[in-house]
This record gives structure tokens, C-alpha cells and sequence, in this order.
């Protein structure tokens, strides 16, 4: 640090001192590079929490349209969100099953199209690279033969995994409450 030592001799030691505005100098000079650091690295949490709420918002988006096709018995756009080794357990099934029997299991429950409402209490979300687990109620409300309002509510639990930039079902379950 060519420039910055002034050689004096004090009498005890000879070692080199700063002056004072040298001093100064030198804790500005090691501050700075500190500040800049903390600054990118604040930067960069915060470019991490705002690309994960839009991950979020996808995949809450994605269970809505999901819930949706059940009242729409649109079986391909459900069946299009499994992914290709989906293993899910439906709260009407004794064993899990996979996306063939799912296939079979929408043609059987869901065979067309019906006037119920749903609504999706979002309940809980994590997301960990390329996995997510969603945990949520869906109440579903329509009116009975008696033009009485019915209602249904049921748990869901969905295991997502990102592929090529795609969030698919790997997994769920489902539990009438």
C-alpha cells in the first residue's frame, strides 16, 4: 500500500503509522467493496422472493383451472396437468391409482358437465426448486333435486414437479372433510 504509511520514529517502535485522513481513507476503501456486496446480495433475496411468488401464483392458478375442469368434465385438460407418472389417491378409491385408472376414474365420476360452483381456500404452499406441494380445501356447492343448495368440501393435496419449464401433478390425494 504504497502511498498511505508515513514513517516516523516514536522512540518505542518504528513501525509505519497512517495519518488520520489515511485512516479515513482506508476504512472507506474496505467499506465500500463490503456495501456493494451486501447491496447485490439484498438485491439478489429479493429477485428470489419475487420469482418464487410468480411460481406460486402459477401453480395457484394451474389448481384453479384444475378444479374448474372437474364441473367442465373437460378429462383431457385434467388428465393433460398428470404428469405421465402421476400416482394419485382419490378419497372415493381404496388403493392409489395411476393416470390410466385416473382416465377410467373420470369417466365414471365425472361423465359430463355440471352447474356445481367450487372455491379453493388456499391453504398452504411450499416450493423447493423444482418441486411444489399445494394443500387446499375446494368447496363445491350446486343445487339438489329438492332446489335445496348442497355442499361438499374436500382436502387436496398435490405434489407438482417442473419439467421443461411446465409444472405437472406427480401425485394427490384427496380427503372429503
Amino acid at each position: 500500500m504504497v502511498g498511505f504509511f508515513i514513517h516516523t520514529m516514536d522512540g518505542v517502535s518504528n513501525k509505519p503509522r497512517l495519518s488520520s485522513g489515511q485512516e479515513m481513507k482506508l476504512i472507506l476503501y474496505l467499506q465500500f467493496p463490503l456495501f456493494l456486496l451486501m447491496n447485490l446480495y439484498a438485491q439478489d433475496i429479493e429477485e428470489n422472493d419475487r420469482m418464487k411468488l410468480i411460481e406460486e401464483e402459477k401453480i395457484w392458478s394451474l389448481e384453479e383451472s384444475y378444479i374448474s375442469h372437474f364441473s367442465q368434465a373437460n378429462h383431457e385438460a385434467i388428465l393433460s396437468l398428470y404428469h405421465s407418472e402421476f400416482l394419485g389417491w382419490p378419497d372415493s378409491e381404496s388403493h392409489p391409482a395411476g393416470k390410466k385408472r385416473a382416465a377410467i376414474f373420470l369417466d365414471e365420476n365425472y361423465p359430463e358437465p355440471t352447474q356445481a360452483i367450487s372455491q379453493i381456500s388456499k391453504e398452504g404452499i411450499m416450493i423447493l426448486g423444482n418441486i411444489a406441494i399445494t394443500h387446499y380445501l375446494v368447496t363445491f356447492s350446486w343445487l339438489g333435486e329438492n332446489k335445496m343448495e348442497q355442499k361438499t368440501q374436500t382436502r387436496i393435496t398435490h405434489t407438482w414437479i417442473k419439467e421443461d419449464s411446465e409444472w405437472k401433478i406427480l401425485g394427490g390425494m384427496s380427503n372429503r372433510k
